[in-house]
């Protein structure tokens, strides 16, 4: 398999957990760099395609992700606009895709393919499905760097390990891209347990947290329902100025220079 790294930067969203803010993460990392000034494009690689709906789209028959998998419609031609960003929308049906995916020969490196043909960006933000199957190996090969959403609670962090050892297991395939880094949400300094898995996450995985984390946050929940960020829906609030210092964090990890004419919201 050709392991050229891709033509532009590429994230992927991963967690095999389920409930750590993956979607949350993919959402507002992609409206708030975009706000910074980078041109993002977000892939929603999950069937239940919450990165769509978070954003108000759905994927037309026939397109979105699955049709491009299927090598029915172009990238390009599969793309609609959400705000700020552009999203390449799931659906239900990239669960007949994994599934096709899975037998014959799945061709790993289509979702690549499809992303090292498009112009016009600055970045690549995927996320993905809750479970290393056909899909998220998609975005593995596709995929440049990780970053890791995670709750601060003990299961999280088993979780954690079990992801980070995956990872690394996955070099001998060319599947490995590097972690940028790993963000916890839903954080609360008052409580004892999140700090201590804090503390555990920097003394396991030196470097690789986040200094900002994503507090718990009532908005962030709510913007969902409304098809909206959290920049658009709350702008004041404490989710949108946790998502902005995430935001210029990970454009400095990736070492991200910000184009002219950024919006500024994202502050």
């Amino acid at each position: 398999m050709d392991a050229t790294p891709p033509p532009m930067p590429c994230i992927a969203c991963l967690n095999h957990k389920g409930g750590v803010g993956k979607t949350t993460c993919s959402v507002n990392l992609a409206a708030g760099l975009a706000r910074l000034g980078w041109r993002i494009l977000a892939v929603d690689a999950d069937p239940q395609a919450h990165l769509s709906a978070s954003l108000g789209l759905a994927a037309p028959d026939g397109g979105g992700l699955a049709g491009v998998l299927d090598g029915r419609i172009s990238l390009s031609a599969a793309k609609l606009s959400a705000g700020p960003c552009t999203v390449v929308p799931g659906s239900a049906a990239l669960a007949a895709t994994e599934s096709a995916l899975a037998t014959g020969n799945p061709g790993h490196d289509r979702l690549r393919q499809a992303l090292a043909g498009i112009t016009g960006f600055d970045l690549a933000i995927i996320d993905c499905p809750p479970h290393l199957g056909p899909l998220t190996r998609q975005a593995l090969t596709a995929a440049s760097g990780v970053i890791v959403p995670m709750t601060p609670d003990y299961l999280a962090m088993q979780s954690l390990a079990w992801l980070m050892d995956t990872l690394a297991g996955l070099s001998a395939e060319h599947l490995a891209p590097t972690v940028v880094g790993i963000v916890l949400n839903r954080f609360s300094g008052q409580k004892r347990l999140h700090r201590e898995v804090q503390a555990a996450v920097a003394e396991h995985f030196p470097g690789v947290a986040f200094a900002n984390v994503i507090r718990e946050n009532i908005s962030l929940a709510e913007a969902p329902s409304f098809g909206q960020d959290i920049f658009q829906y709350a702008p004041r609030s404490a989710g949108a100025s946790d998502f902005a210092a995430v935001c210029r964090e990970t454009a400095a990890r990736l070492g991200l220079t910000p184009l002219s004419g950024a919006s500024g919201n994202a502050r």
